[in-house]
């Protein structure tokens, strides 16, 4: 679910175009909040030049068209924000590009910079006012809003997320609102109360149906066991629930002969699955409350749960393997941000080169008056910034031998590059994602190993200490 915004860009009094340009780009681009300039894409500019880029297609447009425009729109920021928790910061990048692609048909240049400093991820797309043929500007009519809004909708969709559909309480978030419409599957409602009954640890499956029946569920007894939680339609049988919660896994599991691993409900299920576990008497000690040590302790549970799901499903036996895994996800995490590095350098390289080539043929003439005039002072100073221009223009030139690739090879280029990075981008974004959890079940399991090595010492300390003890125990034998 996501939120959307269209904000035209003015001119601010008492400052250049240019300054008014770089400053809101230079805001959106903040290494703060983009992870190191890891969360920024764009399209027909580099993120680096962008604001120079926008300034020169403003500029080749009032000279093709001589106009003049009132109160005049440099650019443009659409927002989207999405709702907490529900996409990653590499996948609303993602969405961000596809809603500016789709709602400029590729039109005009724009960047994509996500920010994730705040506790909702959201997306800023600026985009150039000026068409990339320099011929005409964008225009924000009535209904552009709406159609930004519809489009972003189908967008979130695809990438099977929610979407606001006739919100009626308007003194909620978006967010509330669709947590309270949110539905939870019958089986998942059956799964979390016998997860919660189990959490209070009763002595055999007869106290842990009896729990159950106490929580509002009815019981039915046969040659399979079926229950109905509160507010179900109809009885569910425990073997239909999952390996988990048939009854011999139960019994199992209240013997201390396996290790209950809660199901958990995919729709709520975020693709950062594994969490760290607290340290429940630190945050005690801090001042947290009985309240907060019951919460934990359910949240250390689900922690080590998952990550057990997580070990099981992706075959890691031990922990020296679980090492090999976070390396291997390092190098070949470094190895794809080396590849992405490469081709954004090679895209400012074209960027660069394309600019130069506009530039050489809006300046080209002016030049070519000022060689005519024998290298004029006077007319140096009229035409400076023009005159600059086309010398660095030149440059570019030379360094490709004085003939440069054409603009359509340089923007089919472009495109491809821009094609790989996005790919590369998925598969940094997943595999960031298993790093994350990776690094998380290795915290949590270096958590257990503490411990297991605290008490061991503990003990060893205390049957040490022992015999002393004992010697001290009887004053008539000191």
């Amino acid at each position: 679910m996501a939120t959307t915004r269209i904000i035209p860009m003015h001119i601010n009094k008492g400052k250049t175009i240019a300054q008014c340009l770089k400053a809101r780009v230079e805001y959106v681009k903040n290494p703060d909040k983009t992870d190191g300039g890891e969360l920024i894409s764009s399209y027909a500019c580099a993120p680096e030049t962008a604001d120079q880029e926008f300034l020169l297609a403003r500029n080749e447009y009032m000279a093709i068209t001589g106009r003049r425009i009132h109160n005049e729109v440099i650019a443009y920021q659409l927002r989207q924000s999405f709702k907490p928790g529900e996409v990653t910061p590499e996948e609303a990048n993602q969405i961000g590009y596809k809603l500016a692609s789709r709602f400029l048909k590729g039109e005009h240049a724009f960047i994509v910079a996500t920010h994730n400093d705040r506790r909702h991820v959201h997306n800023h797309i600026v985009f150039c006012a000026t068409a990339l043929d320099c011929t005409r500007k964008f225009r924000d009519i009535l209904r552009s809003g709406k159609a930004l809004a519809e489009l972003s909708d189908q967008i979130c969709e695809e990438h099977r997320l929610s979407v606001i559909t006739e919100p009626k309480n308007q003194t909620v978030t978006y967010d509330k609102w669709l947590g309270e419409s949110a539905k939870v599957s019958q089986r998942d409602m059956l799964r979390m109360t016998i997860d919660t009954a189990l959490r209070m640890q009763p002595d055999g499956f007869d106290a842990l149906m009896q729990m159950l029946e106490e929580a509002g569920c009815r019981i039915k007894r046969g040659a399979q066991i079926s229950i109905k939680p509160p507010g179900a339609k109809r009885f569910i049988r425990l073997d239909t629930v999952g390996a988990e919660y048939t009854e011999e896994a139960l019994r199992m599991s209240l013997a201390g002969k396996h290790v209950h691993i809660p199901k958990r409900s995919r729709g709520r299920m975020t693709k950062s699955q594994v969490e760290r576990l607290i340290d429940i008497e630190a945050k005690l000690r801090s001042g947290k409350g009985k309240g907060y040590e019951r919460w934990a302790e359910r949240h250390n549970t689900d922690a080590l749960a998952s990550s057990m799901i997580y070990l099981k499903e992706n075959h890691v036996g031990s922990y020296a393997e679980l090492e090999s895994r976070i390396q291997a996800a390092l190098d070949a995490r470094n190895a794809l941000k080396s590849k992405i590095r490469a081709g954004q350098a090679r895209m400012e390289e074209i960027s660069r080169q394309k600019k130069a080539i506009l530039v050489y043929r809006r300046t080209k003439e002016v030049y070519a008056k000022y060689r005519e005039s024998g290298w004029s002072p006077a007319f140096y100073r009229e035409h400076k910034a023009d005159i600059e221009a086309h010398k660095e223009a030149q440059a570019v030139y030379s360094a490709a031998d004085g003939k440069p690739p054409t603009l359509d090879e340089l923007s089919e280029e472009y495109d491809l590059l821009l094609s790989q990075k996005r790919e590369t981008g998925e598969e940094l974004s997943r595999l960031s994602e298993e790093l994350k959890n990776l690094r998380h079940i290795k915290s949590n399991m270096d958590t257990l190993l503490d411990d297991e090595r605290y008490d061991a010492d503990r003990h060893r300390h205390n049957e040490l200490n022992m015999p002393e003890c004992k010697q001290h125990s009887n004053p008539e034998d000191r």
